[in-house]
This record gives structure tokens, C-alpha cells and sequence, in this order.
């Protein structure tokens, strides 16, 4: 396990790494030319998408991963099942633009949906051929697909961001990965191509497909319902300022989890019944995971006007303030989120789609709250809390129903990071309003050398950085 585990780290985190990079340096560009607004309506579109994604590459990737029944020949009738609901809610997404028209109260969304529609159509069909090199842990080919796609709809987005077409260069960016990823799929992936359509194939994976489908379309409600409420109450700019603050937030947890989540499922799937390893692994990550995300959660709420000014200009005043509190909740989503795979590796399909409707309950009530005090502030707030309690939550419904523990074996675990969060809260609040300089990368600069420091200090005072060698080593 520990070679596969190694293997795909590498792979992956070069893969993940590589498009985030690409991605954030894309994020400066596209933000210096284009304006909240046009970020605010293809944050609606894509809200909207990923609804039709739900069926597809969050729910049939997963069920084919962890199913271990499944024949060559089984691959090829789902695949034609996947290109037949690829091709109808490609349609059913681009005839929705009239709905969305009606209710954000834009003609544009009419045009946008059925360019959208491609995206809907290619993660459909790639879904079985994506599943295949995950069982397979092909990770190498995966990342190398993705980073392919990543910088071809990068340069392409960029080169029509400059033509002046303005929003259509963001639908692009989205599109071209996407198609990249299908046409290596298509050429790549070996499938046992077949006219059946057969229900037994289907029938294998039915029960993990539902679960999951029904867990992430019940992630999906309380994890874009703060762009629905704010679209349609607060208006397309306020959703701009605040999904950028949240996309920026998503960097970290990308640079973390995203390294990490698909690596998990394949290999531990194949433990699904040893308990004790699993519950081991997961709180061994969980600490790690901790160690690094607990203090850049504070460094990064402690600088957030720096941060976005630098970045993406003063245009962008309006997300400062939301950056600043969502930032606090970051380590909370990245572990929280990190639940739902050790879920999906104990083929614990059932709990996790009730876990999934708790979390529901607990953030879309605070979005809710927040939509009801009238300003990206409260809902940030809202939203910040929230997803401190779903993690709590989350991990505490994991370790007593799928790993045989209790959440004080989580809270042991982190809550040394925690402590030493709040102190690094604290040094730098103190600290930081003494360093100032006229260039916002300098003072940035100087600001993230003496947080550094801390952190090592700390590391060292609480001999966590000899836990972080063991678990990195662990790892190996």
C-alpha cells in the first residue's frame, strides 16, 4: 500500500500542483480584465452545472472505483449509458438557460447554457474512461492529462480574454480542459467498446451510484447555495466579490486535499474492511493536514486586503472583508472534506448521504441566516461557522459509525495545530500593523518571513515537527 500510496503522491502532486498553478496565474489575468459582474454570472452558470455533474464523474467515478465485480465488457454498456444521458442533459442544461434568464433576470444565461452544455456532455462520456485509470491507479496519466488540458484552455482563455470578448473567455477556460480530457480519454483508455445496453453492468454499481448521487446532490444544495442566494438577493456583483474570495480560499485546500482525496479511495478501497488501518490513515492525514492548513488559515485572514490587491487589483475591495473570514473555516473545509472519502473507501455510501443531509441542514441554515442579514459579511460569517460545526460533525459521525472511534481521537490529534493557531492569531495581530512598506509584495514578504519563523518556532516548542517527519515518512 505504501508504494502506491508514494506513487500517487508524486504523480498527483504534480498534476494538482501544476494547475493550480496555472489557474491562479490565469485568476490574475482574466480578474485585471474582466469585472465582478462577468465573475458573478459564470459563477451562476457553473452553479448550475455542476448539478448535471452530479450523476456523472462525482457519482459513476467513484462506484466504478470501488466496485470489484465489474468485468472488461461491463465498461464498454456503461459507457454507451454514459454517452445516451450525456447527450440528453447536455440538451436539458442548454434549454435551462431560459429558466436561469427568467430568474437572475439576464438574457445572457440563454447563450451561455448551451455553450455550457459541451462541458455537460464531456464529463459525461469521459466518466467511465476517467474511472478506469483511477482503478487501474494510473496516476501518472491522469495528472499529465490534466495539467495537457489545464494549459491549453489557459492559453486559449487568455489569448480570447484579449479579442474583448469579455464573459465567453471564462466559459472557455472551463470548456477546453474538459474536451482535452474527453479526446485523451477517447484515444488513451483501453474500453471494450460494445452496442449492448444491458442492465446487468448497471445493475453493479446501482447502489453505490444512487447513494452517492444522492450525497452529492445534497452536497451540492448546501455547497452552492450561499452563489444562489447571493445571485439572486444580492445581485451578480456581490456574488463576484464573493466567489472570488471563495475560489481563492479554494487554492489552499487544493493545494492540499487535491493531492491527497484521489489517491485515498483507490488504495484504501482495497481495505475497506480494516477498520483500524483506515481509522489510522485518516487521523494521521487529518493531522498533517492540520499542521499546515491551521496557521495558513490565519496568515492568510490576517493579510487579506495585501492579498487581494496584490493579486487582482483594487477592483476587488468588495471581497477583502468575506476573504478575510472564510479564510478561518479553511483547515475546517479540508478536513471535513477529506471525511467524505474515507466514507466512500469503506463503501459506506448509506451514512454518508446522511451524513450529507446533516451538513445540509447546518450550512444551508446559516447561508440562510446570513442572506437574511442583507450583505456578504453576515454570510460569510455564517458560512465560516458553519463549516467549523459540519467538520465536528462530520468527523464525529465518521469515527463512531465507519472506524469503530470517537471524536476525541480526532480532537487529540489536532489540537495541538489548534493551540498553536491560536498563539500564531495572536503574535501577528500584534505584530503585523508594524510592517508596512510602499510595495505590496514586500510587505507581504515580510509579513510571511516572521510568520514562517513562528510556525517552526512553534513546531519545535511543541515537538510537532518531529510528528510532521514521522507522518511524512508514513506517507512514504
Amino acid at each position: 500500500m505504501n508504494n502506491d500510496f508514494k506513487s500517487g503522491i508524486i504523480f498527483t502532486a504534480l498534476g494538482q500542483y501544476g494547475n493550480v498553478v496555472i489557474q491562479f496565474i490565469l485568476n490574475m489575468i482574466l480578474s485585471r480584465m474582466l469585472t465582478p459582474r462577468e465573475f458573478g454570472v459564470v459563477a451562476i452558470i457553473q452553479v448550475f452545472a455542476l448539478f448535471f455533474q452530479v450523476l456523472s464523474s462525482l457519482s459513476i467515478v467513484p462506484a466504478i472505483v470501488q466496485n470489484k465485480f465489474l468485468e472488461e465488457k461491463d465498461y464498454g454498456v456503461i459507457f454507451n449509458y454514459t454517452i445516451i444521458f450525456g447527450l440528453l442533459m447536455a440538451v436539458l442544461f442548454g434549454f435551462s438557460g431560459e429558466l436561469l434568464a427568467i430568474i437572475f433576470r439576464d438574457k445572457i444565461y440563454i447563450s451561455l447554457s448551451w455553450i455550457m452544455a459541451i462541458l455537460i456532455m464531456a464529463d459525461f462520456i469521459g466518466s467511465v474512461p476517467t474511472a478506469i485509470l483511477s482503478k487501474k491507479k494510473e496516476f501518472k496519466v491522469i495528472n499529465i492529462r490534466l495539467l495537457i488540458g489545464s494549459v491549453i484552455g489557459a492559453i486559449i482563455g487568455i489569448i480570447v480574454a484579449f479579442f474583448h470578448i469579455g464573459i465567453y473567455a471564462l466559459l472557455i477556460v472551463l470548456i477546453v480542459p474538459a474536451l482535452v480530457s474527453l479526446i485523451f480519454n477517447l484515444f488513451f483508455v483501453r474500453i471494450s467498446y460494445t452496442k449492448s445496453l444491458s442492465s446487468e453492468p448497471v445493475k453493479k454499481i446501482i447502489f453505490f451510484v444512487k447513494y452517492q448521487a444522492a450525497f452529492s446532490f445534497i452536497n451540492y444544495i448546501y455547497r452552492n447555495l450561499d452563489n444562489l442566494l447571493i445571485g439572486r438577493y444580492l445581485g451578480a456583483t456581490n456574488l463576484g466579490d464573493y466567489s472570488k474570495s471563495y475560489q481563492l480560499i479554494s487554492f489552499p485546500i487544493t493545494v492540499f486535499l487535491g493531492v491527497i482525496s484521489p489517491v485515498i479511495q483507490p488504495i484504501l478501497s482495497e481495505h475497506e474492511k480494516n477498520k483500524q488501518l483506515i481509522k489510522e490513515t485518516y487521523l494521521n492525514i487529518s493531522k498533517l493536514l492540520a499542521l499546515m492548513a491551521i496557521p495558513l488559515s490565519v496568515f492568510l485572514c490576517l493579510n487579506s486586503d495585501k492579498i487581494i490587491y496584490l493579486l487582482f487589483g483594487p477592483q476587488w475591495q468588495g471581497a477583502v472583508l468575506p476573504f478575510s473570514i472564510l479564510c478561518l473555516s479553511i483547515w475546517a473545509q479540508m478536513l471535513a472534506q477529506l471525511v467524505s472519502v474515507i466514507w466512500q473507501s469503506r463503501n459506506l455510501p448509506r451514512i454518508q448521504m446522511i451524513n450529507g443531509l446533516i451538513s445540509l441542514v447546518i450550512i444551508g441554515g446559516a447561508i440562510i441566516t446570513g442572506i437574511i442579514f442583507g450583505n456578504l459579511e453576515s454570510v460569510a460569517l455564517a458560512v465560516a461557522i458553519s463549516y467549523v460545526i459540519n467538520f465536528i460533525v462530520s468527523s464525529g459521525m465518521l469515527l463512531k459509525f465507519g472506524l469503530d472511534g470517537s471524536f476525541w481521537q480526532m480532537l487529540k490529534a489536532i489540537s495541538k495545530p489548534l493551540i498553536s493557531g491560536i498563539i500564531i492569531f495572536i503574535i501577528l495581530f500584534i505584530v503585523q500593523p508594524y510592517i508596512n512598506f510602499a510595495s505590496l509584495f514586500l510587505t507581504l514578504f515580510a509579513r510571511g518571513v516572521i510568520w514562517l519563523i513562528i510556525v517552526f518556532v512553534l513546531l519545535i516548542l511543541m515537538n510537532d515537527l518531529q510528528t510532521l517527519r514521522k507522518l511524512t515518512r508514513a506517507g512514504n
